[in-house]
């Protein structure tokens, strides 16, 4: 999905899916954001859900620059298509131009980050920063983050299981100006993931998701230094509540910390949106855990 930087007011292209919005604070943004936290993050990294508009994921953006108003935002746009099609190494050529731009030397400690993603494409291409991050500097580099916000993701990771759901998100983005019934839609997207699947298992290439989901709860890959915040509902329909929780579990269990915020009656993706006190509020109690987190290290 290619974004043409007119579409995205605001923000400079750094690549076609990558726009940077890195703003200098006024006097009046500066004294705000003194009331809010003492230790602001430099970076954000929005991930955006798959086929996401940048409309829609622009929203989380302006949310976070109202929290921290001097904050470098990267916003990640993110095609459903390419994360289940593209391999690895693909996936980490894509998410060079933010290592280039955001993270050209290794961490020297001056970076506080968070890492915002959304739904499981959101993850396969913060995964692949993160395994971008370790090509640029080095087996022994993670990407410096001390916030790690995962809106509606991770779910199972079962094929057989999800993949009806998985292909439901991905015929929701099909053009409504193709004339074809939604359920052939959904469909033809179900048969063509599976064909994806089996051909990736039958070549041994683990894929996207699945490797998302290791890599987030390896520390050689992902902090362990970084809190872990889950929001999600039980009224999602596309990732199950207790798969959820299930991960939230796998990565505290490997020494991550982790925080579980639920919030009622929103749909995938859609809390901010139904509980946006809460859901803001959250975040900025969480960053605050996340910096007293960093000062006892």
């Amino acid at each position: 999905m290619a974004v043409k930087a007119s579409g995205f007011p605001g923000y400079t292209p750094i690549s076609n899916r990558i726009f940077i919005r890195n703003e200098r604070a006024d006097p009046d943004s500066a004294t705000a954001q003194s009331k809010t936290v003492t230790s602001p993050p430099t970076t954000i990294l929005v991930y955006g859900w798959g086929d996401a508009s940048p409309k829609h994921v622009a929203k989380y953006s302006e949310g976070y620059h109202a929290l921290f108003p001097t904050a470098r935002i990267v916003v990640i746009i993110n095609p459903i298509l390419a994360a289940t099609t593209h391999l690895l190494p693909q996936r980490t050529q894509s998410m060079r131009p933010l290592i280039d731009a955001c993270f050209p030397n290794k961490d020297d400690g001056s970076e506080r980050v968070i890492m915002h993603i959304m739904s499981n494409t959101g993850g396969i291409y913060a995964a692949a920063t993160l395994n971008a991050y370790r090509e640029r500097h080095g087996v022994d580099a993670t990407l410096p983050h001390h916030l790690c916000v995962s809106d509606s993701t991770p779910g199972s990771l079962n094929f057989t299981s999800e993949v009806w759901r998985w292909s439901r998100a991905m015929a929701m983005g099909v053009p409504k100006w193709i004339p074809i019934p939604f359920k052939f839609s959904h469909a033809l997207c179900a048969a063509f993931l599976a064909f994806v699947y089996y051909l990736a298992v039958a070549m041994g290439i683990e894929p996207s998701g699945s490797h998302a989901a290791r890599i987030f709860t390896e520390h050689g890959f992902a902090t362990p230094k970084a809190l872990r915040l889950f929001c999600y509902s039980k009224e999602d329909d596309l990732i199950y509540w207790e798969d959820l929780e299930e991960n939230a579990a796998i990565a505290q269990n490997k020494g991550y910390t982790t925080v579980l915020e639920e919030f009622k009656g929103s749909p995938h993706v859609g809390h901010m949106r139904m509980h946006p006190e809460q859901y803001w509020g959250t975040i900025l109690r969480c960053w605050k855990d996340a910096m007293e987190m960093n000062e006892k290290e």
